[in-house]
C-alpha cells in the first residue's frame, strides 16, 4: 500500500474574503446552561410506593414547581425546588426501606421462634 502526499491548491482571494472577513473577531464558546432536573418520575413513584409521612406528595409538589419554574425561565428558583424534591424523595426512599427492613427482620424472628408451626393454619 503506497502513501501519496496530496497537496491542495492555495485558497483563492475570494475564499480568503469569504472565510476571513474580520481578523479581530473572537468567538467564545461557553458551557451551555444546565437546566435543573425536576425528579417528577421519582416523585410519582414515591407517591404510589409506600409514601411514608406524605413525603411522596410533598416531593411531587416541589417537582411540579421546579418544572414550572424551568418552563418560565427562572432557573434559580427551579434549582431550589428541585433540591427540595430530591431531599423529600430521598427521605421517602430511606424511610420506606427502613420499614421494609424492619418488617423482614420481625418476620424472620417470628419464623425462627415458631419454627415449623409458623406455616401451619
Amino acid at each position: 500500500m503506497e502513501m501519496k502526499e496530496v497537496r491542495s491548491a492555495p485558497p483563492s482571494d475570494y475564499q480568503e474574503l469569504q472565510f476571513n472577513r474580520d481578523q479581530h473577531t473572537v468567538v467564545t464558546i461557553g458551557n451551555p446552561v444546565e437546566h435543573p432536573r425536576d425528579y417528577v418520575v421519582w416523585s410519582i413513584c414515591s407517591l404510589f410506593q409506600g409514601n411514608p409521612l406524605c413525603f411522596g406528595l410533598v416531593a411531587l409538589i416541589f417537582s411540579i414547581k421546579a418544572r414550572d419554574m424551568k418552563v418560565i425561565g427562572d432557573l434559580q428558583r427551579a434549582r431550589g425546588h428541585s433540591k427540595w424534591a430530591l431531599r423529600f424523595n430521598g427521605a421517602a426512599l430511606i424511610i420506606f426501606s427502613l420499614i421494609i427492613l424492619c418488617f423482614l427482620i420481625i418476620l424472620s424472628i417470628r419464623v425462627i421462634r415458631l419454627g415449623p408451626h409458623f406455616f401451619r393454619y
